[in-house]
């Protein structure tokens, strides 16, 4: 039998406050307030100034959104990071 490959839910644009947590590059525990720039059933992306790993698994609470209640919780896997001209990464991650 084939595996049946899981697509990707389409990503809605929407800036929603978030508050991320987890650990930084020296392993030491970080909170930074953000906003999203997209958001999905299955992940999101949004700015971050704090340094972390790729793979860095993390808490989310998500402020409001279309897609989830006002204070939601959840946890989070880095895939993807991207170095702005800002300063700022881009990061993209996957809901667990």
């Amino acid at each position: 039998m084939a595996k049946q490959s899981r697509g990707r839910a389409p990503r809605e644009i929407e800036q929603s406050q978030i508050i991320v947590e987890g650990n930084n590059l020296k392993g030491e525990p970080f909170q930074e307030e953000t906003q999203t720039l997209d958001i999905s059933e299955s992940g999101i992306s949004f700015f971050l100034k704090t340094p972390i790993w790729m793979d860095s698994h993390l808490t989310l609470k998500i402020m409001s959104s279309s897609l989830f209640e006002a204070d939601y919780r959840l946890k989070a896997k880095v895939v993807r990071m991207q170095n702005e001209s800002s300063g700022k990464r881009l990061i993209g991650a996957r809901f667990d």
